[in-house]
C-alpha cells in the first residue's frame, strides 16, 4: 500500500469516526431537548402573555443552543445557559414588537371566575396572574417552581442570593393578593404548613 492510499484510509476513518461522534451529539441535544423545551416555555410564559411571542422566543434560543451545543452540553447546568439565552431572545423580540395585545383579568367580572376545577386550569390561572409581576419577581417564582434552589436562580439571573429571596417572597404575596382579588380562598401561611 502506497503512503497515498494510507492517507485515505485514514481520512475515511476520521470521517466514520465523526459521523459517530455527530450523531450521538444529535441524540444527546434531542434528549436535552425533551427534557428541557416545557421548562425554558414556561419560564419565558411567566414574562411574557403573548404565547406565541414567547414560543417564538424558546424556538430561537434552542436553534441558538443547537448550534453551540458542543460547548453548551459540557456545562454544568446547561439548563441554565438555555434559560439565560431564552430571555435574551424574548427581551430582543419584545423590543421589535414593542405591543402588547392580552386581556387581562382585570378585564373578566370577579363573578365569571370560578374557583380551579382541576391543577391544570389551576396552573392556567397562576400563568395568566404571574405577567401582572415585576418581571424579575415572575422570573425567580418560575424558577423556584421548577426546583432551581434560591443560590441557582441568583447564578441564572446574574442577581444576589438575598434578591432572589426577597423576590420570590415579593411575588408570593403579591399572587396571593391577585387571587383574593379575584375571589379566590387562600390559606394562611400556618394552614399550608
Amino acid at each position: 500500500m502506497r503512503s497515498g492510499d494510507n492517507a485515505v484510509v485514514r481520512a475515511e476513518s476520521a470521517a466514520r469516526l465523526g459521523d459517530r461522534g455527530q450523531a450521538e451529539s444529535e441524540v444527546s441535544f434531542e434528549a436535552f431537548c425533551q427534557r428541557n423545551f416545557v421548562l425554558v416555555e414556561r419560564f419565558l410564559l411567566a414574562q411574557c402573555p403573548d404565547r406565541g411571542l414567547a414560543e417564538d422566543a424558546v424556538q430561537e434560543a434552542f436553534i441558538t443552543a443547537r448550534d453551540k451545543w458542543e460547548q453548551i452540553r459540557d456545562y454544568e447546568k446547561p439548563l441554565a445557559w438555555m434559560y439565560k439565552t431564552a430571555r435574551y431572545k424574548l427581551l430582543v423580540l419584545q423590543r421589535r414588537r414593542r405591543q402588547d395585545v392580552t386581556v387581562s383579568l382585570e378585564e373578566v367580572p370577579p363573578e365569571r371566575l370560578a374557583e380551579p376545577a382541576d391543577p391544570a386550569e389551576a396552573r392556567e390561572l397562576l400563568r395568566g396572574w404571574l405577567p401582572r409581576l415585576p418581571p424579575r419577581q415572575a422570573e425567580v417564582f418560575v424558577l423556584a417552581l421548577d426546583g432551581w434552589s434560591d443560590h441557582e436562580i441568583a447564578a441564572i439571573l446574574g442577581i444576589a442570593y438575598n434578591t432572589v429571596r426577597t423576590y420570590r417572597q415579593e411575588a408570593r404575596s403579591r399572587l396571593k393578593e391577585l387571587a383574593q382579588q379575584a375571589g379566590f380562598d387562600t390559606p394562611s401561611g400556618r394552614e399550608r404548613g
